[in-house]
């Protein structure tokens, strides 16, 4: 599907609703929005990223493990602000978070 700005402005409009109903609590309704979003753009990684958080803040981590592992494949970026959002200094947690090359990643810059 090519992105037309139909499409990355309808995705714009779910992603805002979405950081809307995290702000208010509903983080049911800001799933359900970060979902709308990736049908629409199944390659914005920043969807992928804060749908992750949502589903963490309700104790899903299986979810949130695998949004953010394709966010950061998406978007490598990401790999330094999981370090630096949940502090991962455990590496073997850290692995199962961000995944096996962890261990490459120049903490000294992450942190």
């Amino acid at each position: 599907m090519t992105e037309t700005y139909w499409i990355k402005k309808q995705s714009q409009e779910l992603f805002d609703k979405a950081l809307k109903y995290e702000m208010e609590g509903k983080t049911i309704s800001a799933i359900e929005s970060y979902l709308q979003c990736l049908e629409i753009r199944p390659k914005n990684a920043q969807a992928l990223y804060n749908l992750g958080i949502a589903y963490a803040t309700l104790n899903k981590i299986d979810q949130a493990i695998s949004c953010w592992r394709r966010a950061i494949w998406l978007k490598p970026d990401f790999r330094n602000e999981l370090v630096e959002a949940f502090a991962l200094d455990d590496v073997e947690y850290s692995e199962t978070v961000i995944g096996d090359d962890y261990l490459a990643i120049d903490l000294g810059k992450a942190a």
